[in-house]
């Protein structure tokens, strides 16, 4: 069995809030020596291809961490493209199945002000920032929900963090992201060794920075 990745996104002073990004795979860009599922799920966002394999994969994801738990999503959102009002069609199929299969209810919140620059061709974090802000704008109402965020592929998070701090300074209750893949070069921190019984509301609670040995990880593990 898989056992996916969380991740915990954050940019202090920045924003205030941290983002917790669950992933399928980790993805890996061209530079880093593109493998497999990095392969398939380009393929995917730009032709729709294996569609119900990703269905199945974040279905599984989100039987594992948040079914049958205390914590419950009052819907589900995609995060938009960098274009002014784009959503990608492949992913917003892919989020339909997801919301039918989990019977969870989809709803478009947000959506793109204006068009933003590829984060590729940004260097540096401070100009990731500047080249988000204030490009998002919520088109429903989000007053104490818990929204359960999807995008395809975080390679920072800055994305994540961006908008998980919008939505909440404008009004919602809690914000978890699940992603199709997450960047490679920040695994390090990642936590892919959480307890396969362990539901959200127990990790949220424990999970609250990247920064953590995996010792400590470990001697945590032994008390579960």
């Amino acid at each position: 069995m898989n056992l996916f990745y969380l991740r915990i996104a954050m940019s202090k002073p920045d924003y205030e809030e941290i983002a917790r990004i669950f992933s399928i795979e980790h993805y890996k860009s061209h530079e880093d020596g593109e493998d497999e599922f990095s392969k398939e799920s380009f393929y995917f966002y730009k032709f729709g291809n294996k569609k119900d394999k990703f269905v199945e994969k974040l279905v599984e994801l989100y039987n594992l961490r948040f079914k049958d738990d205390s914590f419950k999503f009052d819907f589900v959102s995609l995060y938009p493209t960098r274009k002014k009002d784009g959503l990608n069609d492949n992913m917003v199929s892919l989020v339909k199945d997801f919301c039918e299969k989990t019977e969870l209810e989809y709803k478009q919140i947000i959506k793109r002000n204006r068009t933003i620059k590829p984060s590729h061709e940004l260097k540096t974090f401070s100009e990731r920032i500047e080249n988000l802000k204030d490009s998002l704008d919520i088109i429903e109402d989000i007053k104490d929900k818990n929204i359960l965020l999807i995008d395809n592929n975080a390679i920072t998070g800055i994305s994540l963090v961006d908008a998980t701090n919008f939505l909440l300074i404008n009004g919602a209750k809690e914000v978890v992201c699940m992603t199709l893949g997450i960047g490679y070069k920040g695994r390090e921190s990642d936590w892919d060794d959480l307890n396969h019984t362990l539901k959200y509301s127990k990790i949220k609670n424990i999970c609250k920075t990247p920064f953590v040995p995996k010792e400590k990880r470990e001697e945590w593990k032994k008390t579960q």
